[in-house]
């Protein structure tokens, strides 16, 4: 039943994407109105997904690549959620929706091919679960924070072009869009400080890699909202580095 409440939900992702589209070429409102409805759908398969998985394991469902991939396009969905409309940022679930699709697709290729079954611990260590759980909880923000970058380069692209389309009168004011990844990475720091400073309470502590890696993903966004906060980089070259940092924070994921 887990398998389908992620196809579900990877199938909500995919059809929010399609309509946000259709919408722009037919200049329809609607279905712009609809990405908040498909989000909590499919976040709703999500968290069913993931507790089945829980309840398989006895523990927080991140131990396979395909269960972290779900969990962070969890955080990116729940995430957006509650910061989406705070932001200003209702257009970051459409632009959220293709990523997430992509990773879900992952994990049913995965699961499918080489699931490895049931692994509960020998014995439940909370710091633990709360390392790994406020951990890629900010990789959700780091995500959403690459995702508003994506965004402010089509609206400058747009504006550049001198001939903007629909798109660009539907997304919010540029200026919104780099306060805004400021904001989500300031989040994701915080909350990887949470999950690294857990880690040094774990009884097994992880090993020297996995804290090499959280060190360096760490390190990458504190520099980058320090260099910020001093030069205070101009939104392209923000935007770049905030697209950047999420790409380095995906090619460590197999090591956490």
């Amino acid at each position: 039943m887990d398998d389908l409440y992620l196809i579900l939900a990877t199938l909500a992702f995919l059809g929010g994407f399609v309509l946000a589209v259709v919408s722009w070429r037919r200049e329809s409102e609607r279905p712009h109105g609809l990405s908040i409805p498909i989000a909590i759908a499919g976040l709703v398969f999500q968290s069913l997904f993931l507790h089945l998985r829980g309840q398989l394991h006895g523990r927080c469902p991140i131990t396979n690549g395909a269960e972290v991939l779900v969990f962070v396009s969890w955080s990116i969905v729940i995430l957006y959620l509650i910061l989406g409309r705070a932001f200003r940022l209702s257009l970051l679930g459409v632009f959220s929706m293709p990523i997430v699709f992509l990773f879900q697709l992952f994990a049913i290729v995965y699961l499918a091919v080489a699931d490895p079954g049931a692994r509960p611990p020998a014995h439940l260590d909370p710091w633990l679960e709360l390392h790994a759980a406020m951990s890629l909880l900010a990789y959700g923000a780091f995500g959403l924070a690459g995702i508003a970058g994506v965004m402010y380069l089509v609206q400058d692209r747009q504006l550049k072009s001198h001939k903007p389309g629909r798109l660009f009168y539907s997304m919010p004011p540029i200026r919104y869009l780099a306060i805004a990844l400021v904001r989500l990475v300031v989040i994701g720091t915080v909350l990887l400080t949470v999950g690294i400073v857990a880690a040094f309470f774990m009884e097994v502590k992880p090993t020297r890699l996995h804290f090499l890696v959280s060190g360096a993903v760490w390190f990458a966004y504190a520099l980058l909202l320090v260099v910020h906060a001093w030069k205070r980089l101009p939104p392209k070259r923000l935007s770049l580095s905030a697209i950047g940092a999420f790409a380095l924070a995906l090619a460590t994921l197999s090591a956490l």
